[in-house]
């Protein structure tokens, strides 16, 4: 019998590859902080527009400005994800086997699934405050029991919702 060899990255080079993105960010511009994407792009948007409106709001004062840590790690994201696609050793597709299984070849429902996870994830970085990536990724590399407590959390809630929005699609490409 043949084994089938992943298409993704090892868990270690994952892993390193993350941890020298963590080391970089922390080595430039210090620890990060928790922050929210989309406020700091708003900031920086409305910052010459409007500065005594940014001025004069708590949240923004607190937020990173163009040139931060987050801007680097956006970048950092977008790079990686360019060169992980590059070094695949399977091509990469607009629409995941597993989601065709379920849901069939067609785009909209992909899209339309992928807007509302988007907003779902906003809505909740909001109500909890900031960034939710933030409190996993700043949290956990700096050992501090929230980070990592969430991160347990992310990855169980993404292992149930990955159950109940594919079903037993999940067991039938295994076979």
């Amino acid at each position: 019998m043949a084994t089938r060899r992943s298409p993704y990255w090892s868990w270690s080079a994952s892993a390193f590859a993350l941890a020298g993105i963590v080391v970089f960010i922390f080595a430039t511009f210090g620890p990060p902080a928790s922050s929210s994407g989309f406020v700091t792009t708003l900031k920086g948007l409305l910052a010459p527009v409007a500065p005594e409106y940014v001025a004069s709001k708590a949240h923004y004062r607190a937020m990173p400005g163009p040139g931060s840590w987050l801007m680097t790690f956006v970048l950092g994201m977008a790079i990686g994800g360019f060169l992980a696609g590059l070094t695949s050793r399977s091509p990469v597709r607009d629409v995941p086997e597993i989601w065709e299984r379920r849901f069939g070849p067609g785009r909209a429902k992909r899209y339309l699934a992928t807007f509302v996870g988007g907003f779902l994830l906003l809505f909740g970085a909001r109500l909890a405050g900031g960034c939710t990536l933030g409190l996993f990724i700043s949290g956990s590399t700096q050992l501090a029991v929230s980070g990592l407590y969430f991160g347990a959390v992310i990855f169980t809630v993404a292992m149930l919702t990955a159950r109940i929005v594919y079903g037993r699609a999940l067991e039938e490409g295994d076979r």
